[in-house]
């Protein structure tokens, strides 16, 4: 009920050394990365939370911080994290998405969530905004808006750096007219310097749809 909690196992006693300090009611959490943490919440949002463990302040390393956030809209009961497989090149410096955890819905739905490499980051936000101006969902329902963090105590405009894979498939299910728009959206907003192709793009995506 106030939401996650990271304690400690030492001397046969329980120690709490970091929380969330914000309201929410947690209905499932994982560990998917070191000191970051996956947490669905009763409202339906998905939250990333990340604990500097290398502050120089005390306050700091207590803290668990948001560094993402996404409205999905059903209730996730369960998350399990991914377990690497001995031996598999889990590392591989071309992938762009590295799977972290499955998570299950009581609706019945199935999730894979994954982290995206710093590389390729910036570009599938950038990616999933152009997507998002030029197409809309059922009921011309704006995206961003609609995916956007929302609990009774506080409301926000936008996902924070979160991509959502069926929105950025999009891109291979329109016209290449739009995907020219999308493209020179990208290009604004991420500059000349890394400019790419229409092909270029749809070969990426491509890539991730195969993670299905």
């Amino acid at each position: 009920m106030k939401s996650v909690s990271v304690v400690e196992y030492k001397n046969n006693a329980l120690t709490e050394v970091a929380r969330h300090f914000q309201t929410a009611w947690a209905t499932a959490v994982a560990l998917i990365d070191d000191h970051t943490f996956l947490e669905a919440d009763a409202e339906g949002n998905l939250v990333v939370l990340s604990q500097d463990i290398s502050s120089d302040f005390a306050e700091d390393r207590r803290r668990l911080k948001i560094t993402s956030e996404i409205l999905l809209g059903e209730m996730v009961n369960r998350i399990r994290p991914i377990i690497p497989v001995p031996g598999a090149d889990s590392t591989q410096s071309n992938a762009i998405i590295t799977p972290k955890a499955f998570l299950a819905t009581v609706e019945g739905s199935i999730y894979l969530f994954g982290t995206i490499t710093p590389a390729n980051q910036n570009m599938l936000m950038e990616l999933q905004r152009a997507i998002a101006k030029y197409v809309l969902g059922l009921g011309d329902v704006p995206f961003m808006k609609y995916r956007a963090y929302k609990s009774a105590v506080r409301e926000e405009d936008e996902p924070m750096r979160f991509v959502d894979g069926e929105v950025v498939e999009l891109f291979l299910d329109v016209g290449e007219e739009v995907q020219k728009k999308v493209l020179e959206e990208m290009q604004v907003s991420m500059g000349n310097e890394k400019a790419m192709d229409v092909e270029g793009v749809r070969t990426i995506v491509e890539r991730l749809r195969r993670l299905r």
